[in-house]
């Protein structure tokens, strides 16, 4: 039969292994149940106790007696008269003074503002050509009346122009407008003096009059 050496089929290094697994096993056991006889038991630390004496003995204190209140003697107040006293309270009557009564106020007359005369537009001295009819709206028939709100200044400028009443047709509404804010106006008057103020200017577009 053939022979079987050891190292075949196992590591060569597993005897070592075992011998160094061994050892440590033994030393563990013999510190666990021999450290007690190997180390020394440690001393304990020493404690120093001192008693400390009183400076002073509780038998030497002396408290010191308390002062006794001191009696403190009142003089007797003077009493003055009681007729005096009476005669400093009695209150004095002030004199009555008769009061005059006031004239009556007449009430102010209510003031009269004059009328406002408003601006006018179709003088004959101001010569202000009608609007221009749009060539567009002559060719398709289309009429129309716009209401133009105009606010006139203190000399008779028109300071702007607004639509109040539109004709239907934008065409026609331009051209009123831009007719109105290139008028003069009479200005209107407070009186005899001339003010700002609005008028309306209706304008009429038929095809009977061009």
């Amino acid at each position: 039969m053939p022979q079987v050496e050891f190292g075949e089929g196992w590591p060569r290094w597993l005897p070592s292994l075992s011998l160094v697994v061994a050892l440590h096993v033994i030393v563990w056991w013999g510190y666990t149940h021999f450290k007690d006889e190997i180390l020394p038991p440690r001393p304990l630390p020493v404690v120093q106790v001192s008693l400390m004496t009183p400076s002073i003995p509780l038998e030497s204190r002396v408290v010191p007696p308390k002062p006794l209140p001191q009696k403190i003697e009142r003089r007797p107040q003077p009493v003055q008269p009681l007729v005096e006293h009476a005669a400093q309270q009695a209150p004095v009557a002030a004199p009555v003074v008769a009061q005059q009564s006031a004239p009556p106020v007449a009430a102010p007359a209510p003031v009269v503002e004059p009328v406002l005369e408003a601006p006018r537009y179709n003088a004959a001295y101001l010569s202000n050509p009608p609007p221009i009819y749009p060539l567009s709206a002559r060719r398709r028939g289309v009429e129309g009346t716009v209401l133009v709100r105009a606010e006139v200044a203190a000399n008779g400028e028109c300071l702007r122009a607004e639509l109040k009443k539109s004709s239907g047709a934008e065409m026609l509404d331009m051209a009123a407008l831009e007719a109105v804010r290139k008028w003069r106006f009479v200005p209107a008057k407070r009186g005899s003096q001339a003010v700002v103020a609005w008028v309306e200017v209706p304008i009429t577009f038929k095809l009977e009059n061009n």
